[in-house]
């Protein structure tokens, strides 16, 4: 099979009707089937919410960016939501492929969207301003936004990232946060230490319903200082009001360290806010790969893991997640660390993975329901809202939280500050968090971590598929055991910044969308089938709570 088109590391977010998706890579065939293009995103792109759509139809808007303008993988696409405005600019780095545009110098740049799905691009600060004097763009950082903060907690830099590094090749890390206010439009830089100080490749989320401003959670990733990735029996909370870091135990079904996943979060009536994680890698490519196709839930206030139970089909990392209305989340582009290909070389596995199979998600998306628990290649406008599932109900109701769960006495306090509007299918966005005493529920979009998108060929839009035939080594795991492979040190190759190396084995509990089957569904039918319709007799998809031995495949 050849696939028509993939696409990666680029971020969306949800504003008012519409997802918008920014920046990253992507590579089509021509109409000549033995011509790839390999290029960079030199567009906005939108995805209508007001209507429901099928993966393989829907039409992509297209925005062009103007002269100027940064064009970024992984870049930051903070939304402020009070103003209605995106800011784009300060993270991020150039692209290897196509024509390889020339480092762009630190300047941050709005995107103000219109309600057809379209929008302005202005320079806010120019990059003569001597705000960037004492700051360096990162690449590869935890990036989030919400209420009135955008924030970059580490990351690391080149001469890829920030024409002042023009003479360093390999990456160097970048420790501390950065916080950028969006009523001042000022940058902070502190030493606040997370995870030890210097981290990558992991996801930061907002979540607006605990703390009078909301919290960030930080999760995964690869510590730079050891090169091994970070477990997830430990998160770290940060409160913008007071600028204190909190590092969190969590227990349950904890999913294995690993790098470039995706959160989306949603917060239910029942006073509990749900972060979804899925897909992600190891840290290895190539034959060495561990690439990972599963969803894995973490419920607060409890700091609780669940794992969805289906089996693996086709794992995913390098694409972004976002709750876009009811109980939905729409993935967007990502790649296959693709354990087929010897050399481990990352232009080798994003070659070969263009060339290997169709993307299951057609045009790089699919959607995921956070209640039912299954996936689709359908979105549907007026989903029902988003309910626990039953094993999340169960849970608390036989763990009812007393705040023993929490590892400070300061962060149990924080978290007694509530604020939850109620959870419906609108794609609004959620507004800045007020403290109530009666907890209900909301949407709180996705913070892309990791990141993917789509593409519009032939003018129209970058089609993105990524394609993801996986060879799935399988690996037991327990509770609170991991295996964690000696991973090796990030670095440059032929000219360009290489991320940090991917997986070794595949994980086999859930992953991520099933995939299409190659005779094409007739009309109506779901193209990405649930995992248990794929396979005869496998256990109907929910969430497990108790990890147990994973089937080995």
């Amino acid at each position: 099979m050849v696939a028509e088109s993939c696409a990666h590391i680029r971020k969306a977010a949800v504003a008012g009707n519409f997802l918008y998706i920014d920046g990253g890579e992507l590579s089509y065939k021509t109409s000549d089937p033995t011509v790839t293009v390999y290029q960079y995103s030199s567009t906005t792109l939108s995805v209508d919410l007001s209507q429901d759509w099928v993966n393989d139809t829907v039409i992509l808007k297209s925005t062009n960016k103007p002269s100027g303008a940064p064009l970024l993988s992984s870049p930051s696409f903070w939304y402020d939501a009070g103003r209605d405005v995106f800011y784009s600019g300060f993270a991020g780095r150039v692209s290897p492929w196509g024509d390889r545009p020339s480092t762009p110098p630190l300047s941050l740049w709005s995107f103000k969207p219109d309600s057809l799905g379209g929008g302005t691009w202005t320079e806010e600060i120019a990059d003569n301003d001597p705000i960037w004097k004492n700051l360096t763009r990162p690449f590869d950082g935890y990036l989030a936004s919400g209420g009135d903060k955008a924030l970059v907690f580490g990351g690391a830099a080149n001469r890829d990232t920030d024409p002042q590094l023009s003479k360093i090749i390999n990456q160097i890390s970048l420790p501390g946060l950065v916080e950028f206010d969006f009523t001042t439009k000022k940058f902070t830089n502190s030493s606040t230490k997370i995870f030890g100080g210097e981290a990558t490749s992991g996801q930061m989320h907002y979540v607006p319903s605990f703390g009078p401003n909301g919290v960030f959670l930080t999760m995964g990733g690869v510590n730079q200082t050891d090169n091994q990735n970070f477990d997830f029996d430990k998160i770290w909370v940060y409160d913008t009001k007071t600028h204190r870091s909190y590092n969190q135990t969590t227990t349950g079904n904890i999913p294995e360290p690993r790098r470039e996943f995706c959160t989306a979060g949603v917060n239910s009536t029942d006073g509990t806010y749900e972060i979804f994680v899925y897909g992600g890698y190891s840290g290895n490519l190539g034959f060495r790969a561990i690439p990972y196709d599963e969803v894995y839930v973490l419920s607060l206030p409890a700091f609780y893991w669940f794992k969805v139970d289906y089996p693996p089909q086709h794992p995913r990392d390098g694409h972004t997640c976002n709750a876009v209305g009811g109980s939905q989340i729409v993935i967007v582009g990502g790649q296959d660390a693709n354990a087929k290909i010897g050399s481990g070389r990352i232009d080798d596995v994003h070659k070969s993975a263009l060339n290997s199979s169709t993307d299951p998600f057609a045009q790089g998306l699919a959607i995921f329901d956070m209640t039912t628990l299954t996936w689709s290649d359908h979105f549907a406008a007026n989903a029902p809202p988003y309910a626990q599932s039953d094993v999340v109900r169960n849970y608390y109701s036989q763990n009812p939280h007393n705040g023993s769960q929490f590892s400070d006495p300061d962060l149990a306090k924080l978290f007694q500050t509530t604020h939850f509007t109620p959870t419906s299918s609108s794609t609004e966005p959620s507004p800045t968090p007020r403290p109530s005493s009666s907890p209900k529920g909301a949407i709180a979009g996705g913070v892309v971590g990791g990141v993917v998108g789509l593409a519009l060929i032939a003018g129209l839009a970058y089609f993105l598929r990524r394609r993801q035939q996986r060879q799935r080594n399988d690996i037991t795991s327990k509770e609170g055991e991991f295996s964690e492979p000696s991973l090796p040190e990030a670095g440059h190759e032929n000219g360009y910044y290489a991320p940090p190396a991917k997986p070794q084995e595949l994980h086999d509990e859930p992953i991520g969308p099933a995939e299409m089957a190659e005779a094409r569904p007739e009309m109506g039918e779901s193209k990405i089938k649930s995992p248990h319709e794929m396979e005869a007799g496998s256990p109907t998809s929910g969430l497990s709570r108790d990890s147990g031995a994973d089937q080995k495949k």
